[in-house]
């Protein structure tokens, strides 16, 4: 007899429908946590890709900017604050400019005060070889190149490469910020206009 009730309640639930075996399966994230299937990973899935955040600014005549953010892997003690920390990023633009052409820029935010009035040269690492550029601070902690040139070229490189380490000099520390950006996994379809 216990047999058949046990037979009978497993007839019954496998009838019902609508338990878990209703739900989609779960995929890793490749950041520890699971997605249903059909959902995407990001751009690529791989998790030794950076976290990328994309965005992108519309009018009445479409999309004229696309940002894409990568925040730094490690973070800084704020010299006022020694409990607090603080964590850099860099913010990549493509923006529709007038007669077809497209801009191209590259901010550093830090958010912090640097020692960058108005102007400093600030030391950027790509996939190992360094160089110091010319930036301008008009906000405190945020850092642009000082001419489109600058600009174009710290964009083209971020977009390129695999890692990168800005070298901040922020107010109250003695030594510079190496703040590193691991640039893997930047999706060129996300930061890509329709008419382009």
């Amino acid at each position: 007899m216990k047999k058949l009730l046990v037979i009978g309640l497993a007839l019954m639930l496998s009838g019902c429908g609508g338990g878990y075996d209703s739900l989609p399966p779960q995929v890793s994230d490749g950041n520890g946590g699971t997605i249903g299937a059909g959902g995407t990973i990001g751009s690529g899935g791989s998790k030794d890709d950076g976290n990328w955040k994309y965005g992108s600014v519309s009018n009445a005549e479409g999309v004229f900017s696309l940002t894409a953010r990568i925040d730094a892997t490690n973070t800084y003690t704020v010299p006022q604050f020694p409990n607090l920390n603080q964590r850099s990023w860099i913010e990549l633009e493509k923006r529709k400019m007038a007669v077809g052409t497209i801009s191209k820029r590259f901010t550093i935010f830090a958010p912090e005060d640097v020692e960058c009035t108005p102007g400093c040269q600030i030391r950027i690492k790509f996939n190992g070889g360094i160089s110091s550029y010319n930036f301008l601070q008009r906000v405190d902690g945020v850092l642009s190149p000082a001419n489109d040139q600058i600009s174009t070229e710290l964009f083209d490189k971020a977009t390129r490469s695999n890692s990168a380490t800005v070298y901040l000099p922020i107010v109250g520390l003695s030594d510079e910020v190496e703040s590193e950006f691991n640039l893997k996994g930047y999706d060129k379809d996300k930061m890509t206009f329709t008419d382009e």
